[in-house]
């Protein structure tokens, strides 16, 4: 929606977050997980936080929740969705404002 979308839809298995969840266990837990010395242990909190992010953060429903797309569809419902969507914006007339400033010749 930020970048002007008209209508935004995602399938189900869509990972819709600021970052995936390899970098974001690294970046929030990664004390946590250092902290027990036997690294087959590290590895499993690693994986069990990994699940845990991408189950409360990396769903499409957290985006639709927050308006960030307007609906979660099934992929045998996209040619559908699309083209209903490209029919009701058959009319849009964008009319952007005047931009304040040119770009002068450098």
């Amino acid at each position: 929606k930020q970048l002007r979308g008209d209508i935004n839809y995602a399938w189900p298995t869509a990972e819709i977050a600021v970052m995936g969840a390899d970098g974001a266990v690294e970046v929030l837990y990664a004390k946590e997980i250092k902290a027990d010395p036997d690294p087959v242990k590290q590895a499993e909190a690693a994986a069990a936080k990994k699940e845990e992010y991408n189950k409360l953060f990396c769903n499409p429903y957290n985006a639709a929740r927050y308006g960030y797309i307007d609906d979660v569809i099934e992929p045998r419902n996209t040619r559908f969705r699309v083209i209903r969507a490209l029919e009701q914006l058959r009319t849009k007339n964008v009319v952007n404002p005047a931009k304040k400033h040119d770009n002068l010749p450098l």
